[in-house]
This record gives C-alpha cells, structure tokens and sequence, in this order.
C-alpha cells in the first residue's frame, strides 16, 4: 500500500464536528476493507492556526480515499500522494503505536446533511491553542519546581553529609578525650595509692 495525505479545510467546521468525521472516515474505511478493498486509515493531525487537518492513509490508490470521504460524507481539499523517508536507524519503540478509530455501526443509519456552523470557527481553534500553551506553561512551571525543590535536595543531602562528617569527628574527638581522661585517673590513682601506702608504712611521702 501507498501513502497518501488528505488534506482538509476546518474552517467552517466546529471542533465537535472535527471528531464525528474523523469517526466516520474511520467507518468507511473499515466498510470498504470488508469488501476486499485494502485501505487503511492512520492518523489525524491538526494545524490550529491555519485551520486544516492533514489525515494520513494506506490505500492501494487515490481513488479508494476518495471513496472512502464520498462513503463517509466528508469534504477534502487535497488528496496527495507522499513517501515515508524515515530513517532506518529509528527504533520503533521510540514511537507510540496508535490505536485504530472504531465506531460500531450496523449501516441502518444514513449519514445526514453536516453540522455546520454559521460562523468562522477560528476563535474555538484558537482557544484550542490557547489552551494548548496554558497547559504547557503549566508544565513547564511544574518542570521548573521540580528542578528547583531537586537542587534544594542535593543541598540539603550535602549539608546532611557534612553534618555527619562533623559528629563522627566529634565523636572520635570525644573517645580520645574519654582515653586521656581515663589514663590520667589512672595515674592519679596509681599517685594517691603510693602516698597512701608510704603513709600507713609511717614514711614521709617524697
């Protein structure tokens, strides 16, 4: 199979009804499959700022996209042939695969005429984007906290190692003095035994 870019204009279209074509488009490609038909519908993406969807399909031809968006009710601006250049070198894993749009559908229901609004739907791509920034500020600062309450861990798990480093120098300190103290009780007790001892043999201490 070939790969081929649809694109499609989103300005007269509102965000609602972005989701129930793709859903759509979706069934029509799984329609067309059970017939013997090999398409294959892939992904969506969307350009807010210039309101457009680039959907991208397998198909044996042009003609069967085109034929699934007829079967599906959808209006497309360009159906375009494309390469996939991606470099060998890549490894899947670095991709995530992406589930496949189902939607039950017994064909008893014919598509009706499209919702379509009155307005330009630029502000609700807009607040889309909008949106989409706010959220990632949001994540940038979540980001920057944790870098920041990071480093002030790094610090203190410093500042707990030379605090360690100081009560095991003082604890060695200490056990030195414990043993000059207990030397020098040592010979003061050796001393006062032996004025003692010359004491009771009735000898003058020296």
């Amino acid at each position: 199979m070939a790969l081929f870019m649809v694109e499609r204009n989103l300005s007269e279209v509102p965000p609602e009804r972005l989701r129930l074509d793709q859903r759509d488009i979706a069934s029509a490609c799984i329609r067309l499959k059970a017939q013997g038909k090999r398409i294959r519908y892939i992904s969506s993406a969307v350009v807010p700022a210039d309101a457009r969807a680039l959907d991208l399909f397998g198909a044996d031809s042009a003609e069967l996209i085109k034929e699934a968006h007829a079967v599906a009710g959808v209006q497309y601006a360009r159906v375009s042939e494309i390469l996939d250049l991606t470099p060998s070198f890549v490894q899947r894993s670095l991709s995530r695969p992406r589930r496949s749009l189902h939607r039950t559908d017994d064909g008893s229901t014919a598509k009706g005429a499209r919702d379509i609004m009155t307005g330009n739907s630029a502000p609700e791509l807009a607040r889309w984007l909008t949106d989409g920034q706010r959220l990632f500020g949001i994540c940038l600062e979540a980001l920057e906290n944790f870098e920041r309450l990071q480093s002030e861990n790094d610090m203190l798990r410093e500042e707990v190692d030379r605090l360690r480093h100081r009560v095991d120098v003082l604890q060695a300190d200490r056990a030195e003095m414990v043993a000059a103290f207990n030397d020098l009780a040592g010979h003061v007790t050796q001393v006062v035994d032996h004025i003692i001892q010359k004491s009771e043999d009735g000898e003058a201490p020296e």
